[in-house]
């Protein structure tokens, strides 16, 4: 008796040191998740007001010819984005010859039936912060640091401005949006409160138990805190120690935008501190959590679990004294009977067992298993089929797509002055890059494209794409008119909101002018005596937004010039070291082939083609890859 008390003791005092310190590390790496999550969601928030005031400076770029027509255009963002409390614009004194030197139309959906002009000599918005630093910086737009808005929001807010621009590409003023305070304070409070209740022991251990979440700007100032009053009044410094050395380089740390963790004291109670930057607005946040909200419930958990423990051994040991006798004589027949099936014979006999114990759950089981055994097989068999089944799907749809994709021979083998070579390899057996050509009226029609993601979906948005450029290419010649048709088409039934970055030119065979538009893709190559990379405007990918403008360009192309188009796959291709091809490479590979002499299209696709693929080596293609080469003949 003696030794199964020892026992207890020894097993009691490990289980307890265990489960309390795995408690407590579940614990950190559950804290340290919720202040992923909060990052995350903040980051979503901020995020919707940048696109917000991106999208109102776009609107605003066709009604900058009165405030009346700004306001409309308040108005109308307003009533669109239901997450934006309140939208302005500020512009330069003298903008509106009819009005005073200031000009600040402002909205607040809370407060506001219509758009008013709050600028005035008391509230001279053009000596603000948030005013001033957007048309100085490169980035071109800020989060402010936090102050109090006296005429617009009349509380504490932050804002996210950055320069407007009128046709000239001048700059007429700045557009934006504010976010209260108050209204942060809340959002973490929704998002603490959902994350609270989560873990080994989710009950509610009182009060200061509680985590809590802070928002700080870069000079430590409290933009969001529990406790309203601290908010632009405290600094995160004065809540630490400033005699502890340790302390103060954690807060340093903080404020410069670095992610971490510490044990520190925290507004006088010793609590485990998580910290991450919010990038985009350069503020920084930190979830603090009493030390008592991690070791209690790893002290109440630990203690349980040895109790239970110690009451199960001891109800196991006095059970297994009453029973091993009662179990033990029918082992050695249903030994003898497992041995039969462990060689094969699923069929053989299995004893039967009088008492309806343990032994007799053993034997049952042992009986499923010979089931479950000849189950197994024959489910493994007709999985085996459907495998092979979808295999020979796949290997057909990947035959259809790639007949979809035109051959290297242009319709007129006679032709003289074109040449024109393309190369399509899926990372899997179907995939959502694509190329075409055709000559119609003595122009040729290219295109390139690249849907986002892979698989299936992207095979289907793919053939989507194909047809849309087929049929609006017979009767539309304009490459901005082909763009955008194709766009409203995508853009109307996108549902599921993938993409595709998209290059369309249309080279006019007599004069060698080539007109193109570029729909968010890669940046095309032109290659005369040297490679070029050419510049064009990057526009926005197809499928995202309808109605979107595109813009076409123009290049005039010269006998023996090559235009050569390529997907991401080509310069984002990775060795074994992770290290991707680059844009200088590529480069590289097409200069030699430049150097060595006149060449072919195809002989530059398949320079390309063959340097990528020893620069992989055993490394698994990660995304399709798809090159397109025109020539002019000379």
């Amino acid at each position: 008796m003696l030794t199964v008390l020892a026992t207890m003791i020894v097993i009691g005092s490990i289980i307890f040191g265990i489960t309390f310190k795995a408690i407590n590390a579940e614990a950190d790496g559950r804290y340290e998740a919720i202040m992923n999550i909060v990052s995350e969601k903040l980051g979503k928030i901020l995020a919707k007001e940048e696109i917000g005031v991106r999208n109102l400076s776009d609107e605003l770029w066709n009604s900058l010819d009165s405030p009346e027509m700004v306001m409309k255009a308040l108005e109308k963002m307003i009533k669109l984005n239901n997450y934006s409390h309140g939208y302005f614009v500020a512009f330069e004194p003298g903008y509106f010859p009819e009005y005073e030197k200031w000009v600040e139309i402002y909205i607040n959906k809370e407060k506001d039936e219509h758009p008013r002009n709050i600028g005035s000599a008391s509230h001279d918005y053009l000596s603000k912060d948030w005013y001033i630093r957007p048309k100085e910086i490169e980035e071109g737009s800020i989060w402010s640091d936090p102050y109090y808005d006296d005429v617009g929001m009349c509380d504490n807010v932050c804002s996210f401005t950055m320069p407007l621009y009128d046709k000239k590409d001048s700059v007429v003023g700045v557009c934006g949006t504010d976010i209260p305070l108050k209204w942060l304070v809340n959002e973490l409070q929704v998002i603490n409160d959902s994350s609270y209740h989560y873990g080994v022991l989710p009950i509610d251990l009182g009060e200061d138990t509680h985590f809590y979440t802070l928002i700080f700007s870069s000079d430590g100032t409290y933009i969001a805190h529990p406790q309203e009053r601290r908010v632009l009044r405290e600094n995160v410094a004065f809540s630490i120690d400033q005699s502890n050395e340790a302390d103060r380089r954690i807060i340093q740390d903080m404020m410069q935008m670095k992610r971490g963790k510490a044990s520190m004291t925290f507004d006088g109670v010793w609590s485990n501190v998580y910290y991450a930057p919010l990038e985009s607005a350069k503020w920084a946040m930190a979830i603090v959590v009493p030390k008592k909200a991690t070791w209690l419930p790893a002290l109440l958990m630990s203690g349980l679990l040895l109790l239970l423990t110690d009451i199960g051994l001891v109800v196991i040991y006095y059970f297994c004294r009453s029973t091993i006798r009662q179990v033990a004589s029918p082992l050695g027949a249903l030994a003898k009977s497992t041995e039969e099936v462990a060689k094969g014979n699923f069929d053989a006999p299995l004893p039967v067992i009088e008492y309806q114990d343990e032994v007799c759950e053993l034997r049952d089981s042992f009986a499923a298993m010979q089931e479950s055994l000849v189950k197994y097989i024959e489910d493994t068999k007709e999985k085996a089929v459907q495998e092979a089944a979808l295999l020979h799907d796949l290997d057909v749809a990947h035959n259809i797509q790639m007949s979809m994709i035109p051959t290297n021979i242009l319709p007129n083998q006679e032709r003289k002055d074109i040449d024109i070579h393309g190369f399509l390899t899926p990372a899997r057996s179907i995939g959502g890059d694509l190329y075409d050509f055709f000559i119609h009226d003595d122009k040729l029609f290219f295109c390139i494209g690249d849907v986002s993601g892979k698989g299936i979906s992207a095979a289907l948005v793919m053939s989507a794409m194909h047809f849309m450029f087929r049929i609006v290419s017979h009767k539309e010649d304009n490459p901005k008119h082909i763009i955008e048709t194709m766009n409203n088409l995508y853009a109307s039934e996108n549902e599921s909101l993938i993409f595709s970055t998209f290059f369309l030119g249309i080279l006019d065979l007599k004069t060698h002018l080539l007109q193109y538009c570029n729909a968010g893709h890669e940046l095309p190559i032109l290659i005369t005596d040297e490679v070029h990379v050419v510049p064009v405007k990057a526009n926005l990918a197809l499928g995202l937004f309808k109605d979107k403008v595109y813009c076409s360009e123009e290049i005039q192309l010269s006998p023996g010039s090559v235009f050569l188009l390529y997907t991401d796959g080509l310069k984002e291709a990775i060795n074994k070291d992770e290290e991707c091809f680059g844009m200088e490479r590529i480069q590289a590979s097409l200069q030699h082939i430049v150097d060595k002499g006149p060449a072919n299209a195809s002989d530059y696709v398949r320079r390309l083609v063959d340097d990528v693929e020893n620069y992989m080596g055993d490394t698994p293609q990660a995304d399709d890859l798809t090159l397109l080469a025109v020539k002019i003949k000379e």
